[in-house]
Order: structure tokens, then sequence, then C-alpha cells
């Protein structure tokens, strides 16, 4: 068990404190991990970025790959 990993406060002083950079994205119509909540995720982390992808569900690299790659390589460049 990961000390912690249950207790909001560490969790989010944790994502904090985390040095890099961080690409948090969800589909437009992603109701397993909806996109409000996954912006607000990305809020939490120093260097956080959030992308939605128009059009995709909670598989985005499946409903679009070709945007899903382009997002994360531009990401990662």
């Amino acid at each position: 068990m990961i000390i912690g990993a249950f207790d909001p406060a560490a969790t989010r002083a944790g994502l904090a404190g985390f040095e890099g950079s961080a690409l948090l994205l969800a589909g437009e119509f992603d109701r397993n991990g909806p996109p409000r909540a996954v912006a607000a995720c990305a809020e939490l982390f120093r260097r956080g970025a959030f992308v939605e992808q128009p059009g995709a569900g909670h598989c985005p690299w499946g409903d679009d790959p070709d945007r899903f790659v382009v997002t994360v390589a531009s990401f990662l460049v």
C-alpha cells in the first residue's frame, strides 16, 4: 500500500510537487472521465496541460487515432 494513496490532501500535495509536465486528455463524450473532471485534475499539476479531444469518448486513441497521435506527439516535443 502506498502511504497517502487514499488521502486527498496528500495526493494533491504529491501532484503539485511533481516536477515534470503532465498531459491529461479526455474525449468530449467520455462519461467515465468527463472533460470537466479531467481538466480539474490537470490543474493539480504544476505543469499540467489538459486537452479535450472533440468527438471522442472514453478511448480517444480508438475514436480518432490520428488526432490523438498529433496531440500527444505535440506535447512530447
